[in-house]
């Protein structure tokens, strides 16, 4: 199962990687039986434009919502002891675009980070059949790079401020094909909500400005340079200085 879930979501980012393109993608699957499967209830939606998808009933449901730097998606299922009584469902969110850095000359070392806000489960929730994955994936110079991670219920109970990061040596002025996937899914009693957020920040020299192809504006922090904070390290330590001697004047 992790092999496989790892193996799609490489194969998805790289394909959708390759063309350097703006592009949202959302989908919800869920499929709940009453007791003795009468009604049965299976859903199957789409979405492309950054709706938010969402179908619930008494034995759970699925939410999913893609947009530039932003995805969404949770999944609640339930199990109970009556016959043929349980659910199951999958969300994916994801989003493909180009981004150009400018502002600076030649090759910058660049961190991009999926902050992941959610859990597999919550207090008193089973995280048996239970799965979330979240990847972000870049072109850089004709070169596919992916920082990939699996979250299973056995393994981890939640996912809290941090997740993936990845730093890379990136041409300015070049274009780079930007890609994020969220998927997760919950079977007979398995619960994972990443409806929180799941967003993509970005981390850069100072001087460093950015365009998409989408015209998004990303989470973009620039660092100053060594140099910079030992000047202002070196400022704040003589203002230190020139204070304490005036307090004992």
């Amino acid at each position: 199962m992790k092999s496989l879930l790892r193996l799609f979501l490489m194969v998805t980012l790289l394909v959708n990687a390759t063309f350097a393109r703006a592009s949202l993608l959302s989908t919800i699957n869920y499929f709940s039986c009453a007791p003795n499967c009468a009604p049965l209830t299976v859903v199957n939606t789409i979405s492309q434009n950054g709706s938010a998808l969402s179908f619930s009933n008494s034995y759970g449901g699925a939410f999913s919502q893609a947009a530039y730097g932003t995805l969404k998606a949770s999944v609640d299922s339930s199990f109970t002891a009556s016959p043929n009584t349980f659910s199951s469902g999958s969300s994916l969110a994801q989003f493909s675009d180009w981004i150009m850095l400018g502002g600076l000359t030649g090759p910058q070392m660049v961190t991009f980070v999926l902050h992941t806000d959610g859990a597999l489960g919550g207090t008193g929730e089973s995280t048996n059949g239970t799965a979330a994955s979240m990847s972000i994936t870049l072109d850089v110079n004709g070169q596919q790079v992916a920082i990939v991670a699996d979250y299973f219920g056995g393994l981890l109970a939640s996912a809290p401020q941090g997740g993936l990061s990845g730093t890379f040596a990136l041409d300015y002025g070049t274009q780079i094909s930007l890609g994020a996937l969220l998927q997760v899914s919950g079977s007979l009693g398995g619960f994972a909500h990443f409806g929180n957020t799941v967003s993509l920040e970005i981390f850069a020299p100072q001087g460093t400005s950015l365009i998409s192809g989408s015209g998004t504006e990303y989470r973009l922090a620039t660092i100053p340079e060594p140099g910079t904070c030992a000047l202002l390290l070196l400022g704040l330590f003589s203002l230190l200085a020139a204070r304490n001697r005036y307090r004992r004047c």
